[in-house]
């Protein structure tokens, strides 16, 4: 097998869960990834859901999933024999990821300074909530609280509801793509230079880019954008745009641009599905031909004595659109809509997405033995490197694994 692209570094993961991920994209990389928890363990190996007829201390599965690929190793660094074993480790490292705030630095007298004089080229990555400066540098922080402070919770959901949370941790998520993304750029200034830096990924500003132009809007119109659920730009439900339930499921249909085939290429799949359809006689026929796309329907809606008669008509449009998906099943219409350039697509849930055809023909799942919980399959990358492949090397670590071997590598115990 080639050799991987980061298998000549070393990296120390003392990082929180909003961090895990970071660590895994390197050691998918092939980073040599220790992870380093305290004696009484991380606290996401408590996190639900679990594994059954495992020991609890092992049995998380976003634990296993976020941490495979690390080897494992407890110290106590509020010791200090703990926090000079954890000295001597970081001489070996090339990469650090921790969580510290500032205050929790100083305590654990494991500032920058320190960092530096035991490693001094040191990539020394910090993901926290928000940042290490700032008045909210010392506070608390999840996953649901950096959703929120980011404005993206407010774009989420129906018109009529409250703002919805991102599922699974999506804060942590994106920091942690942005920090490892940060670790590989300063390995590579390092590479050219010699020096080592420091690199932040802040889970509130990581998030704000999922607001697309939410900021931009504020900024140079003056208003705020609202959550649309459903709806379009005409304040109502538009025909061929949301969420459809199929005899075995749902599809996502998105068919009043101008993008793909548009809304007479969903009018086609009909006729392709149905053999006909009653949206090819009058005066719907004509509406769909000539003015079927927001800014043409707007310009009718504008008009005062227009508008009922569109607005009922856009009505009996959509009643004909919910029963034709209605009569079918998802991954027909979305294969036959593919065909048509119809913006559909099927919305799978986990068993769908485990009996793709797609992931199967490309290889995707990684299946491995893990003796502390059997054999486990997990998610292939987000990445295929020709040259350097990743690759899934060992399962998440047990608790304290590896501490002998790795503090034995370093010549010293704790």
């Amino acid at each position: 097998m080639p050799p991987a692209a980061l298998s000549d570094i070393r990296v120390l993961d003392l990082s929180r869960p909003v961090g895990h991920y970071a660590g895994r994209l390197l050691a998918d990389l092939g980073a040599e990834v220790i992870k380093v928890e305290p004696p009484e363990g991380d606290p996401a190996r408590r996190w639900a859901p679990s594994l059954p007829g495992v020991p609890v201390i092992e049995a998380s599965v976003p634990f296993v999933l976020l941490n495979a690929n690390k080897r494992g190793v407890t110290l106590d660094l509020e010791s200090d024999g703990g926090r000079s074993a954890f000295l001597r480790l970081l001489a070996s490292a090339d990469v650090l990821l921790e969580s510290w705030t500032p205050n929790e630095a100083a305590r654990l007298r494991l500032t920058d300074e320190v960092l530096r004089t035991a490693r001094p080229d040191l990539i020394h990555a910090s993901i926290t909530g928000w940042g290490s400066t700032g008045p909210y540098a010392e506070w608390a922080y999840a996953d649901i609280v950096a959703n929120a402070m980011s404005g993206v919770m407010t774009l989420a959901g129906f018109v009529d509801g409250p703002p919805e949370q991102l599922p699974d941790h999506q804060g942590y998520h994106a920091a942690s793509i942005n920090a490892a993304a940060g670790v590989l750029a300063a390995l590579l200034h390092r590479d050219a230079t010699g020096e080592g830096q420091r690199v932040e990924a802040s889970m509130l500003e990581s998030l704000l880019m999922a607001e697309e132009t939410a900021m931009q809007q504020a900024d140079i119109l003056g208003t705020d954008r609202a959550r649309t659920g459903g709806q379009g730009a005409l304040g109502f439900k538009m025909p061929g745009l949301g969420i459809y339930d199929t005899t075995d499921g749902h599809v996502y249909a998105m068919c009043t641009g101008s993008a793909g085939s548009g809304f007479p290429g969903l009018v086609q799949l009909m006729r392709a599905l149905d053999g006909s359809t009653r949206l090819d006689e009058e005066p719907y026929a004509s509406l769909i031909a000539t003015s079927f796309n927001t800014s043409q329907l707007m310009g009718l809606m504008e008009d005062p004595a227009r508008a009922p008669t569109v607005r009922a008509m856009l009505g009996e449009i959509e009643v004909e659109v919910i029963a034709f998906f209605g009569r079918h099943p998802k991954e027909t219409i979305y294969v036959r809509g593919q065909e048509l350039r119809v913006l559909v697509g099927a919305v799978n849930g986990p068993a769908d997405i485990l009996a793709s055809a797609q992931l199967d023909a490309r290889d995707w799942w990684r299946d491995i033995d893990d003796p502390a919980r059997g054999r486990l399959r997990y998610p292939g990358f987000p990445w295929a490197l020709a040259g350097t492949p990743a690759t899934l090397r060992r399962p998440a670590p047990t608790l304290g694994q590896h501490t002998d071997e790795v503090l034995a590598e370093i010549g010293g115990t704790r």
